[in-house]
Parts: structure tokens; C-alpha cells; sequence
């Protein structure tokens, strides 16, 4: 296994990133002489998925969590995710060290739009542009709120509602935001969901958008994969926050295939807590090689 690289010379660490952001941190930033900053991250088993590279749930999250630190920083402002727009350009091995630029492009009285760039070297793994809402003044803090005292949350894990079971082989990272479970309704179809607990709190005592995130980008994936009877992999994710979760919500979810053909496929999503829905998705997954035996498509 290679060496994990070191976090470049002028990086400060987070001081406080929320349980979930503790959990898959730590993140690091540092000024840029141009304005604005520049983040980093390192990758490890933690954020693996089934192929054994980092899980793009873990980038996602990483984007995420930094673009709110800019956008708070520059605006002095409160804000919350409302809309994110991936592309998936180049998969990023463990153990490597991912750095990020944010660029705001237009502050309003009430809303932010940006974009960034997710990079190793000079290989770009991912872009994505954001619309952020604002709220609240808020006097940004030299890189975080300040760290509470006592012992991270306790994971715990309540059972799934009676009729669902995990699905297997989740790797480390989708395990951490979930584990999703499904379950075969009478009267056909799947439905998924996973169980929020204490360690997926954003900071607000409500579901980091990040695991409402992997949690679509997950059972689009798997639809799309079960559909074609061949592996996938996350091409590019548009997603829309309309309702928060909290921590002790069952999240369902439900895909359906808008086209797919010999190359590629087109999904639906919708992630929902009763009959609110929180998140909607449109995703597209680019068909790889064909399962070599049929345990592959659980």
C-alpha cells in the first residue's frame, strides 16, 4: 500500500466539522493570496466503495461541506444546500490526498451560486456547481465552530422497519451513511431506506445533506445495475434539498429508469421521510461489463 500523503505545508485543519464531518474529516483549508481558500483532504478505508476506490458519496460530501465554509466566510451569512450539480470525471484511489477551489459566482440578498473543482495533482476528479441558500448573520470563526465538550454521539443503530434487509457487499462509506436496506412490497417493486442516526448529524441536529446524498446516488446505482444486469458507476448527479431529516428518521427512497440503452442510463430519485419528501435526484450511470453470476446484482 502506498504512503498516505501528507497535508501540504499552510493547511489548518477544521476545528470542528459537525459529527459526520468529524467522522469523515478531517478537512483542512487554507487562504488563497487571490481571496477565498483553498481545502484538502485525505482519503483512507473509510471512504472506500465496492471497487476499492473513494466513494463518490465521500467526494460529494467533502464539496459539500467546504462550499458552505465559503459561502459562510464570504458572506458572513447562515446558508443551507438547496440545489448540487456533480460530474464525475476520474475515480480517486485511497490513500491519496484530494484538494478543492471554490469559486463564487454571484451573491444575492438571498442566495449564492457557485462552483468548484475537485482535483489530485493535476487530475480533476469532480466538478459541480451549487446554489446555496442564505440566512441568519453569522460571524465566521477562524475555520469552524467551536468543538462541544464530551464524546462523540453513540452510533446507534435501530433495527429497519419489519420486511427489510440490507443489501450486502455496501463497502465501508455507503455501511457509514446507511447501511441501505430494500424490501420486495406485494405488490411489486423495490423500496429502500435507511436508518438516521446521532453520528449523521450536520451540526443542526438534523441528516447531513452528504448521506441523504449517497443514500440516492446508492439505490439509483443499484436500480440502474439490477435493470441492465451489468456494473455501473456515477457518471454525473443533479440533486434538490426540499425538507430536512432528523436523527431518528427511517429514509426511504425510490428510482425509476427514465431511458436506458447500450451505454448508458438515465434515473429518477426521490428520498423522502413519511410523506415529506427531502430530496429529489436525476442521475446518470454509465453500463459497464455484464455480472459474472447472478449473487452479483445484490
Amino acid at each position: 500500500m502506498p504512503p498516505t500523503p501528507a497535508i501540504p505545508e499552510g493547511y489548518q485543519p477544521f476545528t470542528h466539522s459537525g459529527p459526520f464531518g468529524d467522522c469523515i474529516g478531517p478537512f483542512y483549508f487554507r487562504r488563497r493570496p487571490s481571496g477565498g481558500f483553498r481545502y484538502a483532504f485525505q482519503t483512507g478505508a473509510l471512504h472506500a466503495n465496492p471497487n476499492g476506490v473513494t466513494h463518490g458519496g465521500a467526494l460529494y460530501c467533502f464539496a459539500d461541506h467546504i462550499t458552505g465554509h465559503a459561502v459562510v466566510n464570504q458572506t458572513e451569512r447562515m446558508c443551507a444546500t438547496i440545489k448540487f450539480k456533480v460530474e464525475y470525471l476520474a475515480s480517486a484511489p485511497l490513500d491519496s490526498l484530494v484538494e478543492a477551489e471554490v469559486d463564487l459566482l454571484r451573491i444575492t440578498r438571498t442566495v449564492v451560486f457557485l462552483r468548484l473543482r475537485l482535483f489530485t495533482a493535476d487530475r480533476t476528479l469532480m466538478t459541480a456547481n451549487g446554489v446555496y441558500k442564505l440566512f441568519a448573520p453569522f460571524k465566521p470563526g477562524q475555520g469552524g465552530a467551536a468543538k462541544p465538550a464530551g464524546p462523540p454521539p453513540d452510533d446507534i443503530r435501530l433495527p429497519p422497519p419489519k420486511g427489510f434487509q440490507p443489501f450486502p457487499n455496501q463497502a465501508a462509506f455507503a455501511e457509514l451513511c446507511g447501511p441501505t436496506h430494500y424490501s420486495r412490497p406485494p405488490e411489486g417493486g423495490f423500496l429502500n431506506g435507511f436508518q438516521a442516526r446521532p453520528l449523521h448529524d450536520n451540526t443542526n441536529r438534523i441528516v447531513h445533506g452528504g448521506v441523504l446524498f449517497s443514500f440516492a446516488d446508492d439505490i439509483m446505482g443499484r436500480a440502474s445495475s439490477g435493470a441492465s444486469r451489468r456494473f455501473t458507476t456515477t457518471v454525473a448527479l443533479n440533486v434538490e434539498y426540499l425538507d430536512s431529516a432528523p436523527l431518528d428518521a427511517w429514509v426511504g427512497g425510490k428510482t425509476e429508469v427514465s431511458y436506458m440503452d447500450d451505454d448508458i442510463a438515465f434515473m429518477r430519485g426521490r428520498v423522502y421521510h413519511g410523506e415529506r419528501t427531502l430530496l429529489t435526484a436525476d442521475g446518470v450511470y454509465k453500463l459497464l461489463g455484464p455480472y459474472q453470476n447472478p449473487e452479483a446484482a445484490a
